[in-house]
């Protein structure tokens, strides 16, 4: 059984560039206007600009997390017959987590607002709430002084993939999966029968 790649569309990461770079021009011409009022500001225009600074530091980021995207190798997720490889940013590690780790899987829909479409993430429950745990400096110092317990469940979003449907990266992982389960119980079943042929013997 080969494996699958699945990785980021170059044409939805361009198409989602040019939108957020005519998002960031709106917001440069609504700063450079409110920047022209001729008196003192009052406070409430103060706080408008304030905020308008807000998302034009946000789109920023966006247009630049964009740019990485496009100028990486784009592999973003990897089944194959033993587990899959999860690498959520361009310049992160590949992660492994094999199918006899997974309790549960399922493709969850979050709904969107009238003027935005629907989202969508595949949700990995695994046995061992440990293997989620962040090794980071932040991390341990969540652990350390919240109450906030380690979640045994991996969120995986699907935007921007070389997938015409969110549904087929589910499938995708679903049938690897299964496959394993099913080699995993021939396995078993063929221990069992040469065990009995043991004792008769």
């Amino acid at each position: 059984m080969e494996e699958t790649i699945i990785k980021w569309s170059s044409k939805k990461i361009v198409l989602s560039f040019v939108l957020y770079l005519l998002e960031l021009a709106l917001l440069l011409w609504i700063f450079s206007f409110l920047l022209s009022y001729p008196e003192e500001p009052p406070m409430g225009l103060v706080a408008l600009i304030l905020f308008i600074v807000f998302l034009i530091i946000i789109v920023g980021f966006i247009l630049y997390q964009r740019l990485r995207l496009l100028f990486s190798d784009k592999e973003y997720l990897k089944c194959t017959a033993q587990g899959f490889f999860y690498k959520p940013y361009p310049k992160k590690d590949w992660q492994f987590y094999s199918w006899g780790q997974v309790e549960n899987f399922a493709l969850t829909r979050i709904k969107g607002s009238r003027h935005s479409s629907d989202f969508y993430m595949i949700e990995v429950h695994f046995f061992d709430r440990e293997l989620l745990k962040s090794t980071s400096l932040w991390g341990r110092l969540r652990t350390r002084f919240t109450t906030k317990k380690n979640s045994n469940v991996l969120k995986i979003p699907i935007y921007l993939l070389d997938v015409g449907l969110p549904r087929r990266v589910f499938e995708t992982m679903s049938y690897f999966e299964r496959e394993w389960r099913i080699e995993q119980n021939r396995q078993g079943n063929h221990k069992s029968k040469s065990k009995k042929k043991e004792r008769f013997h």
